[in-house]
């Protein structure tokens, strides 16, 4: 019962894909950093939500597509704290917190155990209706939720592994170097080679399980979606300006020259 009160909520607040895993189950895997004393006190459950974020078919211009459509840490963000606030009126004696990327939170390895989907050999989550193009971000709760236990990984079938210009080397990932303050003139010939003005989806446009992919539901995301990043555009909200907005201008320079 609780379980689909809570799930019934996060689906109003357009959180549709929901899992569920014991805050035991990864209290001694939890990442260091700072949010972790966010963590409410005798934490018991994580709510693992999946946010599809593939627009449409065709792949945006020299962008991942994560980073053509709207910052996920606002729009998510917005939606895990909305959520927030309506399970705890449901339920006023527990802490529900919420994390979105900054998180310490395994978010992987727990939305697999959780029953969202499978690790893949790049890393990613994949989910049976929207493949590996999701984000990820959790609620954790002192409040006891029935949960699932089924971690599972991929087949290993390593086309990701092939694919990948770096093979899966998580050092020279390409997507880390495009956002680099400072890159050498041959890490930008190798952005060039590659097409890549902003992320890489290369890994995952290899993987056999995304070929049917799913388009997103998530209307923020659907009505700011660009398929290529223009100089001079209103840069308010976008993926690709965390860094600040000269290290794309650099990108794309170097693109197009």
């Amino acid at each position: 019962m609780i379980k689909k009160t809570i799930t019934d909520i996060l689906s109003v607040n357009g959180i549709k894909n929901v899992g569920f895993c014991d805050f035991d189950n990864v209290k001694d895997h939890l990442l260091d950093c700072r949010a972790k004393n966010r963590i409410p006190e005798n934490a018991k459950t994580i709510i693992i939500c999946a946010f599809p974020y593939k627009v449409k078919e065709n792949a945006p211009k020299f962008l991942s597509r994560y980073a053509a459509i709207p910052d996920y840490h606002t729009v998510c963000g917005e939606m895990l704290s909305a959520a927030c606030k309506k399970i705890k009126e449901k339920y006023p004696q527990n802490e529900f917190r919420y994390f979105c990327d900054n998180s310490p939170i395994p978010e992987v390895h727990t939305a697999s155990t959780a029953g969202l989907g499978i690790k893949g050999k790049n890393g990613l989550l994949i989910t049976k209706e929207y493949g590996s193009f999701v984000f990820l971000g959790e609620i954790v709760t002192d409040l006891e939720i029935a949960c699932e236990n089924n971690y599972s990984e991929c087949n290993h079938c390593g086309k990701c592994k092939i694919k990948c210009p770096v093979a899966l080397n998580k050092e020279n990932c390409l997507s880390n170097l495009s956002q680099k303050k400072k890159v050498t003139d041959k890490e930008l010939e190798i952005l060039k080679q590659n097409n890549i003005l902003w992320g890489c989806d290369i890994c995952q446009n290899a993987c056999p399980l995304n070929k049917n992919a799913k388009i997103t539901h998530i209307k923020e995301f659907i009505d700011g979606y660009r398929d290529e990043y223009i100089i001079g555009e209103d840069t308010t909200n976008r993926p690709y300006t965390w860094r600040g907005e000269q290290v794309i201008k650099r990108n794309y320079d170097n693109l197009i020259k």
